[in-house]
């Protein structure tokens, strides 16, 4: 598999997508905060809004199928026993991606606070033959 693909496929993801931008300004997380920040942007709320089911499910989501494959790129280091998450030795070669990622779908940058989601914006508005 090229690096692109590996890139694009982890990217594919919103919740892999999310982890990663998470590292875009933290270095390490503990699962509990990494799920709780990833669950306020999933369902547009501040993290005192977010519920322990949402929180659970992503959770789950992340030590399962997530955590892993970003782990397999070396993109996080992620160690089960301790929930520790930390930025791993290939994150460099996805920052760049990631970044374009992010300004593309125009998420704050949040450090512990969720205010605004890019899943939840208003749609485009359809044009008319009368715009042209």
């Amino acid at each position: 598999m090229s690096d692109l693909d590996a890139i694009y496929g982890v990217l594919s993801d919103s919740h892999r997508r999310y982890v990663l931008y998470y590292f875009l300004e933290n270095e390490r997380a503990n699962i509990d905060t990494l799920a709780l920040q990833l669950a306020a942007w999933k369902h547009d709320k501040a993290l005192k809004s977010v519920l322990e089911d949402e929180k659970e499910a992503i959770t789950l989501a992340l030590l399962h199928k997530h955590l892993p494959q970003l782990a397999e790129h070396g993109f996080v280091t992620f160690d089960q026993r301790s929930g520790d998450v930390v930025v791993g030795t290939n994150f460099h070669v996805v920052r760049p991606t990631v970044e374009h990622a992010r300004e593309v779908e125009e998420t704050d940058s949040i450090v512990g606070n969720a205010t605004e989601s890019f899943l939840y914006s208003n749609p485009l508005a359809e044009s008319t033959n009368n715009d042209h």
